[in-house]
């Protein structure tokens, strides 16, 4: 893996993100803070991974997600403050895993990279 799509409104948070997928071995990213954007990003750069964050400014992350697994499979993470876990089944036959916090973001893209393997 090495493009990143990552969905959230805060850049300080995307830029977190940013930073714990770039010691991963990503190389590339997409920063995008609607869903329209989201919709467009991939289809222009298909990602390898999409992270979906706590909030965007339009639109919903969730459905960009599902969306975005339709046409790609891709593996997608949700990374929030919250503890709560969540684990949604996305059209196309996609998940979404988490929320993951951004210290547990190694071990969610572990087990993404594992999934994408199976």
């Amino acid at each position: 893996m090495s493009h990143a799509l990552i969905i959230d409104d805060n850049m300080a948070i995307s830029r977190g993100i940013e930073e714990r997928l770039t010691q991963l071995g990503f190389h590339s990213f997409d920063h995008v803070w609607t869903e329209a954007q989201a919709l467009v990003a991939a289809e222009l750069r298909p990602p390898d991974l999409v992270v979906v964050g706590d909030s965007i400014a339009t639109g919903s992350a969730l459905d960009a997600a599902r969306n975005i697994t339709i046409t790609h499979h891709v593996p997608i993470l949700a990374v929030t403050a919250d503890s709560g876990q969540l684990h949604r089944e996305l059209s196309g036959g996609g998940t979404c895993d988490g929320p993951y916090s951004l210290a547990e973001l190694e071990l969610a893209v572990g087990a993404a990279r594992i999934g994408t393997h199976e």
